[in-house]
């Protein structure tokens, strides 16, 4: 009885060991998946980066005998995070068909550049025994050694990101300074260069931010917000029960630039002011002492500062925002618009 015991107790033990250790699952199967991108709409348009790192990767899998399964990515997409749409459908792809034991890119760094998260992301793969292949970098990283060098690939794809992160916010601020603003319009404004640089940017004042004025008027009058929402609704102009607030308070319309990388110090703008100071000051004064009942409004993170002022160029679709991994993004509301912006930038 007692040896029976022991025997349960040793296979509870064993199957505990299992769980906390899992074994490394092998796949012997030669099918793979294929994934490229380039990290901006404009790299995906205007060069041919994407052909050239599919064709690669094709002539990998032939040359070592993969089966190539399925394409992923083909479209530009930040490595910054792994949210990515395409990425995530690669992932839970290879995950589900137990045929694949190989991912294919051209280089580590296009798989991800979150250094220690992507290096993690590698190991649970091999976990699960499917392994990352890069075409430029043609190390063997199911040995110890090669593993050690895939993960000095990541990390230093991370610090090179983080190298120009800094060298971005360090430009952006400098050319903030200059009173050039180098995000897209915000509502009632069109940007006639919007693929030129900040400085050659050519604002003018659209039919919609004519009517946006009588925001500023309308406060002066001492009008509640909802009887301004109201009249303009009345006019078509529906978008302001939801956004008032933030449209009279973006210093924008007064001429002036702000954000986070200015410490949100005031700098005038290169652009055609909507309206005065003096009345921008007037109608924030009044906004604050006037009855908001009735006007639906986001409520304001602090994080996202341009949330609803800036659009993204194309689509002209407002930003939003979320939060992964504690960091916060503006997110363009228009399906498939792909930006995805890091609001430390």
């Amino acid at each position: 009885m007692k040896k029976n015991k022991s025997a349960d107790l040793e296979l509870l033990l064993s199957g505990s060991i299992a769980r906390k250790y899992p074994q490394v699952v092998k796949r012997s199967e030669k099918f793979c998946v294929i994934y490229t991108r380039v990290s901006s709409k404009e790299q995906a348009e205007n060069n041919s980066s994407l052909e050239i790192q599919l064709r690669l990767c094709k002539e990998f899998a032939k040359r070592e005998g993969l089966v190539v399964k399925e394409y992923f990515g083909g479209t530009y997409d930040s490595a910054k995070t792994d949210g990515r749409k395409e990425f995530v459908s690669m992932l839970n792809y290879v995950k589900k068909d137990k045929d694949i034991t190989y991912i294919i890119v051209w280089n580590f760094e296009r798989f991800s550049r979150t250094g220690p998260a992507a290096a993690q992301l590698s190991s649970e793969l091999g976990q699960m025994g499917i392994i990352l292949r890069s075409v430029s970098q043609n190390i063997d990283n199911t040995t110890p050694s090669g593993q050690m060098q895939e993960n000095i690939f990541h990390i230093f794809s991370h610090y090179d990101n983080q190298q120009r992160s800094t060298r971005t916010k360090v430009n952006t601020r400098e050319i903030f300074l200059q009173g050039y603003w180098t995000y897209s319009a915000p509502t009632g404004y069109k940007n006639l260069k919007p693929k030129h640089k900040a400085s050659e940017h050519q604002y003018i004042i659209t039919e919609e931010g004519k009517l946006q004025k009588r925001l500023f008027s309308g406060k002066q009058k001492v009008l509640s917000n909802k009887e301004i929402a109201d009249k303009l609704a009345a006019r078509g102009v529906r978008a302001y029960r939801k956004n008032f607030r933030w449209i009279i308070s973006n210093p924008f319309y007064a001429g002036y630039i702000t954000g986070k990388l200015l410490d949100y110090k005031l700098i005038k703008g290169h652009h055609p002011a909507l309206i005065d100071l003096e009345t921008y000051l007037k109608a924030n004064k009044l906004l604050k002492e006037s009855p908001v009942a009735d006007i639906a409004r986001s409520q304001k993170v602090e994080e996202l500062p341009l949330k609803i002022f800036a659009k993204d160029s194309i689509t002209n679709s407002p930003f939003t925002g979320y939060i992964k991994k504690g960091n916060w993004y503006y997110k363009a509301r228009h399906k498939g618009a792909g930006v995805n912006i890091s609001a430390k930038n």
